[in-house]
């Protein structure tokens, strides 16, 4: 099934460049490739600011995730956008809040794995059709099997609910496909799938354990699929997809993918992805033409072990990497060169989410839980020079070695998009003597981070850890439009009923007159991916799944309804 709709190009894009760049002389406008908005876990790891734009106007052409965050950004707010409930009704803390929907599936997500959305026409209402979500999931399957579960799973008729009736008219999404998606016995989706621009492929990572009874090593293969309506694992021939195993040398591939989702750079139809041994593979061809290995300089040897999901700064054409051992790596994807700068160190498990790029003001983010000097620092890093910027304590993280804290993906506030000088950036830390989870906030001189910034704790709990931070504004809430926070916490939201059966999804306002907002779900959730800005009932919502359930979850942004 194919997209129907055209791009509206020429009105977005007026939009968007006007309101970016006003005092710019006029530019040529170059049509983007693209009749669709992809959402996956890059979405917020790419990002930049107006004032920056300002210099490098060319970079929306270039890297299509700006783009589509200026649209949503920048656009002529919709004024009836949140309207799908009271204005911003948020319930207390302890009251039981509404999901819009929850499918239970055959498998979960990973820790920090995304699922990926697609909207077919942002000019367009949401589409009830063509727009769908799809989660890779971490079981495990056999391949053929008929009975095996699914382990890619996408729904449409994802504007569904009943508290109001949603756009789609159903109580629930309908599931658009399910597959068994193993090729070799184990394998299973521990990373986070991407899509292309038209939404008829997705690209994923099988990840397979060693198993030494049926003779099989650790392994890693890229599959690129075209998905068909409707297929399921009684049909475990899955339509049009290639095969590409992550190889080092001629011979068989020897390491699995459990932490690093491919990064897709879109204009060059390329794929940039990890393997659990250090290696980092370029993959050509992905989406429009025949997917194929590079071989020149690559794969490139980092470091043993595990390595977070790549980000690619497309201005300066260098690739950006975490590692375990609390390293920051940087690939030049022309040389193959890379370059390093020690971010952490010691017990914890270093760097784990991937690192967040500003491509217009040439930095980067990371996070690790312990420095090896005093706990857990957010760090900011010169993209070119490697050098450290600015470094920002967030807590006692897992100094000491007592233990083990993982810390992952901070966001940067709608303040920061437009002017660096004037905004903040928001992460989890810990307490200062304990493992609490804390909110840690910091500003910016010009676009250097402050050391030194807010903090408050989330929950006394030292057994609950926080997820990553999603950001999203609301143009049309109050008058000049609000910042929400969405993250998570694996247990004890909800004393004294505590454990990890009261984890929570909690959303953050920076409208201090809107109090936060808390959905219970199981160990708290994975990662979150960001709906429309619609007018429309049940379109303007966010897409997760429960850590310690096999569930999808769809929850409308404003107040978790």
């Amino acid at each position: 099934m194919r997209p129907r709709h055209p791009y509206a190009v020429a009105a977005i894009w007026c939009v968007a460049f006007v309101a970016l760049v006003p005092a710019l002389r006029a530019q040529e406008v170059i049509t983007p490739r693209h009749t669709g908005v992809p959402q996956d876990w890059s979405q917020r790891n790419v990002v930049f600011s107006r004032k920056g734009l300002a210099e490098h106007p060319d970079v929306m052409n270039r890297e299509v995730r700006v783009l589509h965050q200026a649209m949503q950004r920048w656009a002529v707010p919709e004024f009836g956008v949140f309207k799908t409930a009271n204005p911003l009704p948020i319930p207390p803390r302890k009251s039981i809040i509404r999901r819009d929907w929850n499918v239970s599936m055959g498998g979960r997500l990973v820790p920090n794995a995304f699922p990926a959305k697609f909207s077919i026409d942002p000019s367009a209402p949401p589409d009830c059709v063509n727009d769908y979500a799809v989660f890779g999931l971490g079981v495990p399957g056999t391949p053929g099997s008929a009975v095996a579960p699914a382990n890619l799973v996408a729904f449409n008729n994802l504007y569904s609910g009943t508290n109001p009736t949603g756009l789609c008219g159903l109580p629930l999404p309908t599931v658009l496909f399910a597959y068994n998606i193993t090729t070799v016995t184990g394998g299973r989706i521990r990373t986070s799938p991407i899509l292309s621009l038209d939404g008829t492929k997705i690209a994923f990572v099988e990840s397979i354990p060693a198993n030494a009874s049926l003779g099989i090593t650790a392994q890693a293969i890229f599959h690129v699929l075209t998905w068909a309506a409707g297929g399921t694992i009684s049909n475990p021939v899955v339509p049009s997809m290639i095969s590409l195993p992550l190889i080092s040398s001629p011979m068989a591939p020897t390491a699995n993918d459990f932490t690093s989702s491919p990064f897709i750079d879109y204009g060059a139809d390329t794929v940039y992805v990890g393997t659990d041994d250090g290696l980092v593979y370029k993959i050509t061809g992905v989406f429009n033409g025949v997917p194929t290995l590079a071989t020149d300089v690559w794969p490139v040897l980092l470091t043993p072990g595990h390595l977070t999901p790549p980000v690619l700064d497309s201005v300066r054409g260098q690739l950006m990497v975490g590692a375990v051992n609390g390293n920051l790596y940087k690939i030049n994807t022309s040389t193959g060169k890379s370059e390093t700068v020690v971010v952490g160190t010691g017990f914890s498990s270093g760097i784990v989410a991937p690192p967040i790029v500003d491509v217009t003001n040439g930095t980067t983010f990371v996070i690790t839980a312990d420095d090896g000097v005093s706990g857990a620092v957010l760090a900011e890093v010169d993209t070119a020079t490697m050098g450290i910027i600015s470094t920002a304590h967030i807590g006692v993280g897992a100094f000491g070695g007592s233990t083990a804290i993982n810390l992952y993906q901070p966001a940067f506030d709608h303040n920061y998009y437009n002017d660096p000088s004037t905004g903040h950036i928001h992460t989890c830390g810990t307490g200062s003597a304990d493992t609490s989870p804390w909110h840690y906030s910091f500003g910016f001189t010009g676009h250097t981070m402050q050391t030194s910034g807010t903090s408050q704790q989330l929950l006394a709990s030292t057994a609950a850890r926080c997820t990553g931070w999603t950001e999203f504004f609301n143009p049309s809430a109050g008058t000049t439009g609000s910042d929400f926070f969405f993250f998570g916490l694996t247990q004890d939201c909800f004393p004294p009923n505590t454990g990890t059966a009261f984890g929570c999804l909690e959303v953050l306002s920076s409208d201090p007159t809107i109090p936060a907002a808390f959905a219970q779900l199981t160990t708290g959730p994975r990662g979150i991916v960001i709906d429309n800005n619609s007018a429309a009932p049940q379109a303007s919502s966010i897409y997760t799944t429960a850590g310690g359930l096999n569930t999808a979850y769809k929850f409308t942004q404003n107040g978790l309804q």
